[in-house]
């Protein structure tokens, strides 16, 4: 019988091969976009993928190493930057995926509350290409 993943063995990396051990989740998404056409004697339309996007999302703590990344994006937003999403589950197993071109959507410059620990800063945005690894 098949186990299922569990996220606390999940490792996040960033384009220098550092784990930034503050990321808390992980997603990595393809949307496909699809045309349809009609078939003569045919009631139903058929599909077909004609594109997809590809988008990421990261929540991180905030620490001096997110912080120092959110910069890094905020300065250069037109550079992309590449990431390592990794699963080294004991007991499921593992699988990671190459993540090429991430480009944010949007940055969450600076936050903070009295009292309160940052533990939902998000880092989302569009992703070029992936491989799994």
């Amino acid at each position: 019988m098949a186990e299922t993943y569990s996220g606390t063995h999940g490792h996040f990396y960033d384009q220098n091969g550092n784990e930034l051990t503050e990321a808390i989740e992980f997603e990595l998404t393809e949307e496909f976009e699809k045309a349809q056409s009609k078939r003569m004697g045919k009631l139903r339309r058929s599909n077909r993928v004609t594109a997809s996007d590809v988008t990421m999302s990261v929540t991180f703590e905030r620490t001096a190493n997110v912080q120092a990344l959110i910069r890094y994006l905020a300065e250069n937003p037109e550079k992309k930057v590449n990431f390592m999403g990794r699963m080294d589950d004991p007991v499921a197993g593992k699988y990671g995926v190459a993540v090429t071109g991430f480009s944010p959507d949007s940055l969450t410059l600076a936050k903070w509350a009295h009292g309160e620990i940052d533990e939902d800063t998000p880092l989302e945005g569009t992703v070029d290409d992936y491989e799994f690894v």
